[in-house]
């Protein structure tokens, strides 16, 4: 991912360590530490959006950033901004991005006689609302750079009416679901988040209960309810070794039942015949949906050219691909939602 540091893995019996090749970069507050002008100072705002915007199209977690100004190192020779990405399961950093972003007036300093209107218009906006207006910040990034900004890459929340990225899932200002949106006026695509009632929202799990497995196959539909073009096939999984998995489960949203994932390759969809887990009483979700595989105590989900698609906290993920999932992660498939627990 671009805008990430380079690691190595040291390991040595049960240990190990992460090694990050910083020569030739300075800390960002040693950066910041030098005077800036408007342009140098915008620079730094539009690297990190681009870098945390190339970490989410490529499904990386946020929280595994260490946004600390001595641990944020910048190439002196380009200006480039580089994070530092721990890599371990259920690490967090307990980042705050709008306070990262407030932190760096704190440290930079400033051309004497310049002007720092601009600077107050900075931290009007980092604390507009309950969350910051990303389009709001880019749209002043651009401003400060004398660029034009391209509006056809946001689309317009229909709730609150915010300006958001267009591939975005959820609006960053009133947190609405938008998945299925491509601009300011909706398409004719699945919409993953209509027609879900109350029953089926989020509700805080008692992880202490009994673990079961059920696999309901009675009222087999014999057909998917197709609700997007038709796709191709069924993947075939290679018949590589897995490790068996061990304290991970799903919670089916809307009936609060505990489904153990104890499968190497363990699969989900609406036919009991083929699936480890049918959900046989909803016509959207595909006869065989999608896989949870195990390798060596690592997750990935695995979208088996479903119908109806299926997402990961929110968003969609590509089709016949792996993509690592970790605990606590919200699972859709078609509009049907699971919440991924490990103990």
């Amino acid at each position: 991912v671009d805008g990430l540091l380079h690691l190595d893995v040291m390991q040595k019996g049960k240990t190990f360590k992460l090694i990050y090749n910083i020569t030739g970069f300075i800390t960002l507050r040693e950066y910041l530490a030098t005077p800036l002008n408007k342009e140098r100072f915008a620079k730094i705002l539009q690297h990190i959006l681009m870098n945390l915007k190339s970490m989410d199209q490529a499904y990386f977690n946020q929280q595994y950033l260490l946004m600390d100004f001595d641990k944020v190192m910048v190439n002196p020779a380009t200006q480039k901004i580089y994070f530092i990405y721990v890599p371990i399961q259920f690490f967090e950093s307990r980042n705050n991005l709008r306070e990262f972003l407030l932190e760096i007036i704190q440290f930079a300093s400033f051309l004497p006689g310049e002007r720092t209107e601009y600077i107050k218009e900075y931290i009007t906006i980092l604390n507009n609302g309950v969350n910051f207006s990303v389009f709001d910040l880019e749209q002043y990034i651009h401003h400060l750079l004398g660029e034009e900004l391209n509006s056809s890459e946001y689309k317009e929340c229909p709730q609150c009416h915010a300006k958001i990225r267009i591939e975005s899932s959820y609006c960053d200002q009133c947190g609405a679901k938008l998945s299925g949106m491509t601009g300011t006026e909706p398409k004719n695509v699945y919409d993953p988040f209509e027609h879900v009632s109350e029953k089926s929202m989020p509700y805080e799990v008692n992880r202490h209960q009994e673990i079961s497995k059920k696999s309901n196959t009675q009222g087999l539909s014999d057909g998917t309810t197709v609700l997007g073009a038709e796709l191709g096939g069924t993947t075939v999984l290679g018949s590589e070794e897995l490790d068996i998995p061990q304290f991970a489960y799903l919670i089916r949203v809307k009936s609060g039942e505990k489904i153990a994932v104890d499968k190497n390759c363990f699969r989900i969809g609406k036919d009991g015949r083929y699936c480890d887990y049918a959900v046989s009483d909803n016509n959207a979700v595909s006869r065989q949906h999608a896989d949870i595989v195990t390798k060596s105590h690592r997750y990935f989900l695995i979208d088996l050219n479903s119908t109806n698609k299926t997402y990961v906290d929110g968003r969609v993920i590509p089709s016949e691909k792996e993509i690592e999932i970790f605990a606590d992660a919200d699972i859709r498939l078609a509009n049907e939602d699971f919440k991924f627990i490990v103990e």
